[in-house]
């Protein structure tokens, strides 16, 4: 048998199938699809995945330029303490230098004051030998003016040390000495007093006869005062004394009774607890009847053109009292100034007299009613409330520096007597709705709002 031998690369190979074959028909298509869909989902999650991360980094990275900056700050807060820190050394030091030197000064000082006293107490002891010697003297020329010495009796009192021998210079010593002794003031008599020298015998001019009494002495000068003794020790506490004597009396008997006294004037009635309400009544100069006015006056506040002090009207007193102070106009102060009018048309009042008028006020008291309130843009009011006056509200212009409270001025106003004069300082503008915030058509446009003050 034979067989037939084939060339390389020419082997029998089976038909390749076509692609749909391969995938298996429809069933393949959807695979693919999905296949495709989660490719896609998968790169999508991927791309938030990396997105995230990169947020992720960039919060990184700000929190690290964050904390750089924190870094930096606190570097600079501790060059700032190290400096800080170095000044207070060398102020250390300059204190310490300082301290040394007062402390060799107070050195030195101590020494000049030892000094001081050392000078002080020989000056006391040379002025103490000063008197000494000076009475002396004077005892010495009381003998010789009495009678004669011996001619060396110079000699023998020089020669002779204070207090050695009994001489006369040593007897004149101790009767000096006996009268400073002597506080009384009298005079010593002359046979007692040891202040006289005595001559030797045979000297002089009779040596067989004795010689006369000499004259007394003459005070001597007074001594320095001494030093001031120690305070005494403090004396023991007394014992107690004995109670006194003596029996107690008895309780004396009960008075009779008094007669019954007069019925009292019927008091004021209470007001329940309230305390009454006071308010101020703008543009009048009294209050309404059934109210007690505790005083009137004028308006005042601060000038519409001043941006500073006080943003409230006062009612200022007609008949002010002073304190303390210091006329004249000084800068660092609040000014007050009085109020005027403000009205170039015949609303709301219905007159235009009022314009740069002065405001008036009064201050109302109402006993029997202890609250108050001021309803703006109403002229009633509420139920069980009782109306104490009504009117316009008015306050400052929109456009002054100064802004000013709104106040209810009466619906009748008065003006000041004697006061129209256009000096401007607080002003009174009465008040207009502006619609926007404020609900319209309830408020309409550039009306004028009303007022009322009610108590309770």
């Amino acid at each position: 048998m034979t067989t037939e031998k084939l060339p390389y690369g020419h082997l029998t190979m089976p038909e390749r199938s076509t692609r749909r074959e391969r995938t298996g028909g429809p069933l393949g298509s959807l695979v693919g699809v999905l296949g495709a869909a989660a490719v896609f989902a998968s790169a999508v999650v991927l791309a938030v995945i990396v997105q995230n991360i990169g947020h992720e980094m960039g919060n990184l990275r700000a929190k690290v330029e964050r904390d750089q900056e924190e870094m930096a700050k606190l570097q600079e807060k501790v060059a700032i303490l190290t400096v800080t820190t170095e000044s207070c050394k060398l102020r250390a030091d300059r204190d310490q230098e300082e301290i040394a030197k007062l402390q060799v000064k107070a050195e030195k000082s101590d020494g000049e004051i030892t000094k001081l006293l050392a000078l002080a107490q020989r000056d006391h002891d040379d002025m103490a030998m000063v008197l000494s010697l000076r009475e002396r003297i004077v005892v010495l020329e009381t003998q010789i003016r009495v009678g004669g010495l011996p001619p060396n009796y110079a000699e023998q009192t020089s020669a002779s040390p204070e207090g050695e021998q009994p001489g006369p210079v040593g007897e004149t010593d101790s009767g000096v000495q006996n009268n400073n002794a002597t506080m009384e003031g009298h005079k010593r008599s002359k046979r007692d007093a040891p202040n006289s020298v005595r001559i030797p015998l045979g000297l002089g001019c009779c040596q067989n006869q004795a010689g006369r009494d000499g004259r007394d002495g003459r005070d001597g000068v007074a001594g320095a005062p001494g030093l001031k003794g120690d305070p005494g020790q403090k004396g023991d506490i007394g014992s107690t004394g004995e109670p006194g004597e003596g029996a107690k009396g008895s309780k004396g008997e009960t008075g009779l009774q008094g007669a019954k006294g007069q019925k009292g004037e019927h008091g004021t009635s209470a007001n329940n607890g309230v305390g009454g309400a006071v308010y101020t009544r703008w543009g009048k100069k009294t209050c309404r009847s059934g109210t007690t006015t505790v005083y009137s006056g004028v308006a005042g506040g601060t000038d519409h053109n001043q941006p500073g002090g006080g943003t409230n009207y006062q009612c200022l007193p007609t008949n002010p009292q002073w304190g303390r102070y210091q006329d004249g106009v000084h800068h660092a102060r609040a000014f007050m100034y009085g109020a005027e009018y403000q009205l170039d048309t015949n609303v709301p009042f219905g007159s235009t007299s009022l314009h740069d008028d002065d405001v008036p006020c009064a201050v109302c008291y109402v006993p029997t009613r202890g609250s108050k309130l001021m309803i703006p843009a109403r002229n009633i009011c509420p139920t069980g409330w009782t109306q104490e006056y009504d009117g316009y509200l008015m306050a400052g212009h929109y456009n002054h520096p100064a802004a000013k409270e709104y106040v209810c001025v009466d619906e009748q106003p008065e003006a000041v007597t004697g006061g129209h004069a256009n000096q401007n300082g607080a002003l009174f503008y009465p008040v207009e709705a502006r619609c926007g915030p404020l609900p319209c058509p309830n408020y309409v446009e550039g009306r004028e709002l009303t007022c009322v003050v009610c108590t309770k």
